[in-house]
């Protein structure tokens, strides 16, 4: 049942680089692996081996796109950028205390609602990332 496991493994990395590494994560951990021998102990292993690829990489991505992204809703909410009268577009609303807090309360709800537009950047990046670190899905 080997062809299986290596199967799994090389499913895994191409969820990962399509889907980001949690997709890659949930696969290996979801599967039925009908292999009694390797058990949770083979899981555990190809999840290791997903992490050292791409766990780095996945943080350098995900932080800097996140200091990005903080720092231009702070320069928004700088200049002068009604932040709650956007949230309230997108479907956040605000209450009166709200309107009330400092440009850096502002400018965190911001850049939290825009999680969203963040992850798919983050997915696209990481196997660049991980490339760049010396990180190639093929070695190991």
């Amino acid at each position: 049942m080997k062809p299986k496991a290596a199967s799994q493994e090389v499913d895994a990395e191409d969820i990962t680089r399509k889907f980001g590494l949690e997709a890659g994560l949930w696969k290996i951990f979801s599967s039925k692996d009908d292999d009694e021998e390797g058990g949770k102990g083979k899981k555990t292993n190809q999840a290791k081996e997903l992490l050292k690829r791409y766990g780095g990489a996945y943080l350098v991505t995900s932080i800097s796109l996140s200091l990005v992204s903080f720092g231009l809703c702070y320069a928004l909410v700088q200049a002068g950028v009604d932040v709650p009268i956007v949230l309230d577009k997108i479907g956040i609303h605000v209450n009166e205390t709200g309107e009330k807090v400092g440009t850096f309360a502002l400018a965190y709800a911001a850049h939290k609602a825009l999680s969203p537009v963040r992850f798919p950047p983050t997915v696209a990046l990481t196997p660049i990332v991980a490339a760049w670190f010396g990180k190639k899905p093929d070695s190991q």
